[in-house]
Formats: structure tokens, C-alpha cells, sequence
């Protein structure tokens, strides 16, 4: 069994989910992409209640999806309180159009045969 920390998605996980759909400038999905991966890797990875972060680029080059785990809703919240925060939120929000960050819990899970 792994002990490496690894994206759940279970009804059973006590964990919230962010899900932020950006919208870009067609060019800029790449920048945007490598900001998010940056920025988790060298601040989201290091706040306490920081689970796993997935981030998908839409085939279109207009959209990029970051798919987010935290501990709990309170973990994000202070997070976002954390002047530390400020200057990778800013890079980020610089990059893109749009954002529409929300908050969610796994209600249904489906798989297909194997």
C-alpha cells in the first residue's frame, strides 16, 4: 500500500474539494498551467489541511481546471487569510480572464467495468 498522498475521490473522504474553473486568452493556458503547478509546488503543498491539487487544460486551449483537495473548508479559508498567499493568487489571477472557484463534497462515484 502506498504512503504517498494521492487525490481521493470517495463520499467516504473527509476532505472538501476546490473546484476552479479559469478561463484564458488563447495563448495563455501554458503560462497558466505552469503557474498553478509552480505556485502548488512551492506554497499549496506546504499549508496545513493541503491534500492534492490535479490541474486539466482544456483541449480547446481556453480552459484550465484545478481540482484541489483540502482537509477541510476552514483549511482553505485560512489559507486564503495568509498574506503569504497574496503574491502566488496574484500571479495567478494576472494570467486569467475568469475564475470560478467553489467549494464541493463527493455525493456519487460511478466506474466502468473493468
Amino acid at each position: 500500500m502506498s504512503t504517498t498522498p494521492q487525490t481521493v475521490i470517495s463520499t467516504d473522504a473527509d476532505l472538501v474539494t476546490l473546484i476552479n474553473v479559469f478561463t484564458v486568452a488563447p495563448g495563455r493556458q501554458a503560462e497558466l498551467v505552469a503557474a498553478l503547478d509552480r505556485t502548488t509546488r512551492v506554497f499549496f503543498a506546504t499549508v496545513p489541511g493541503f491534500r492534492s491539487a490535479n490541474v486539466h487544460a482544456s483541449q480547446d486551449g481556453t480552459r484550465v481546471v484545478n481540482y484541489a483537495q483540502w482537509a477541510s473548508a476552514g483549511h482553505f479559508e485560512a489559507m486564503l487569510r495568509m498574506p503569504e498567499a497574496r503574491p502566488h493568487l496574484a500571479e495567478i489571477g494576472a494570467i486569467v480572464e475568469q475564475s470560478d472557484p467553489k467549494l464541493y463534497e463527493v455525493r456519487s462515484t460511478h466506474h466502468g467495468a473493468p
